[in-house]
């Protein structure tokens, strides 16, 4: 009988338990205010966890994620400050539903208590993506050139490996390592400072170089392969920086002189171009088509400068070329004009399927990483249509880009999120030959890692395996004193 009283207490005890632990989120009719902001975006399979958390401006301290695949059934669950997904399972759900959609439910608790939010998808392509990527690592100043680094990342993890950084080559700047359309097995770049040399890899073989002649009248920057592998384009630049007054911009860097050449691995040798050599005329940022047969490069007609550097509108040119015999056109194509479209155009990166062109496009300058108004364009080769590039652009600075091997993403280094440092956003081509929107690089911890991060991303590349770089070897030969010669080639 006293078991009977005690047990009515014990269950009214254990339903006010139930009644005040009950789960019942407050409604939105609001997508979630997420950071990194992942809605909508479209990703390969192969990606990395896609982790976010709550933005800043919400003041959530909690968060809980339920993620649905095409029919409704759930497959991922996360909860907690962040929303976190392990690499296996995250790769499993994303190689079932490629070719879907995923439906994230996300829901925040904040001091008035939680809130659930409509829906929002990811979309999951059954276009791969590369191996990784390659990119610089350097200080967002520009009093000095400070520490700085060479990097990859595999892009199906969090993975970063570190290739060179300055105070081992004892350099003051490690530039632009450039692979040949994504290949980890043959790239260059240039080692300034009392060490300088330009490191050239083709397949086994590498080399430093001292590209400082009398006929090119500097070093060799700027690279891009020949898909032969047989030449390098590279530009010849005497570049400079002046700071404004103002203060909505901070520095101008600009070019005093610059030409474009051609260097032939096999003979060490030198070509230069009468057309991309013209004395009244600055040429820089060469590139060639897919199928090698076409040089591409940006030019200026001749400014004193700092005075026109507001005036330096660069159009972007084109000139044949014919890979066996070494010889170029007599005739230079304006493709696109810059007083015709009142831009000017920088850093052209043709797809390698050959179909487009992804240029930079701001009011003026060549060096466009400080123009807030730059962003992406697209030159289609066989009808001449140009148009912005679409979601790949922001509000903000768009600058150092390339594509994939597939020519189906493209990387681009863009100042959206501060204003300040350069972050790497993935955007994928539709069938229409535009950008969906693009999606930050993904991270293990991406509040934390991008808060705290000191360097701006610079350069980036795709890279279809790990790149085939040997740091201690690398240095060995930097810090050595042999050079490999180059001169000018005459015919």
């Amino acid at each position: 009988m006293k078991l009977a009283n005690l047990a009515v207490p014990a269950i009214l005890l254990f339903s006010l338990i139930a009644s005040c632990g009950r789960y019942d989120p407050a409604i939105s009719n609001e997508l979630p205010p997420v950071w990194p902001d992942y809605t909508d975006v479209t990703i390969p399979s192969g990606i990395a966890p896609m982790n976010f958390g709550p933005a800043d401006s919400i003041g959530a301290h909690k968060i809980r994620v339920a993620v649905n695949n095409a029919e409704g059934k759930t497959v991922l669950k996360s909860k907690g400050p962040s929303a976190r997904f392990t690499v296996r399972r995250w790769h499993k759900v994303l190689r079932d539903a490629a070719g879907t959609s995923l439906t994230f439910t996300v829901d925040m608790k904040t001091a008035d208590g939680w809130k659930r939010y409509q829906p929002f998808s990811m979309h999951i392509s059954t276009d791969p993506i590369d191996f990784g990527l390659t990119y610089r690592l350097i200080p967002p100043g520009y009093q000095s050139f400070g520490h700085m680094g060479l990097f990859e990342r595999n892009l199906s993890n969090f993975h970063q490996r570190e290739l060179l950084d300055t105070r081992m080559l004892e350099s003051g700047c490690i530039n632009c390592h450039t692979q040949n359309r994504t290949d980890p097995s043959t790239y260059s770049f240039h080692v300034r400072g009392a060490h300088s040399a330009t490191v050239v890899r083709r397949s086994v073989q590498s080399e430093c170089l001292n590209t400082m002649t009398d006929s090119t009248g500097g070093f060799f920057v700027y690279p891009y392969w020949h898909p032969s592998g047989e030449y390098t384009a590279y530009s010849v630049n005497s570049t400079r920086q002046s700071f404004y007054s103002s203060a909505d911009k901070m520095l101008e860097v600009y070019d005093e002189k610059s030409d474009v050449i051609l260097y032939r691995h096999a003979t060490h040798s030198v070509l230069r171009p009468k057309l991309t050599n013209l004395p009244e005329v600055f040429e820089t940022w060469p590139a060639f088509s897919a199928d090698g047969r076409t040089l591409y490069f940006c030019e200026s007609p001749f400014g004193r400068l700092p005075r026109d550097a507001r005036k330096m509108k660069y159009s972007l040119c084109s000139l044949s070329f014919d890979p066996e015999t070494g010889s170029f056109g007599e005739k230079k194509d304006n493709l696109l004009n810059a007083s015709d479209h009142n831009m000017s155009f920088a850093q052209p990166r043709p797809s390698y399927d050959g179909k487009y062109i992804l240029v930079t496009a701001a009011s003026f300058g060549t060096f466009l990483i400080w123009h807030k108004e730059a962003d992406l364009w697209l030159y289609n080769i066989e009808t001449g249509e140009f148009y912005p590039a679409g979601g790949i652009n922001s509000d903000n600075t768009e600058s150092f880009h390339n594509w994939s091997s597939n020519s189906k993403w493209a990387v681009v280094a863009s100042r959206r999120d501060d204003g300040v440092y350069t972050r790497l956003y993935l955007a994928h081509m539709n069938e229409d030959g535009r950008f969906e929107k693009a999606f930050l690089l993904p991270q293990r911890n991406p509040v934390k890692y991008y808060s705290e991060l000191i360097y701006s991303y610079n350069t980036p590349d795709f890279t279809s395996g790990k790149v085939q770089l040997d740091r201690h070897s690398v240095r060995k030969m930097v810090m050595s004193s042999n050079r490999q010669g180059v001169s000018l080639e005459t015919k």
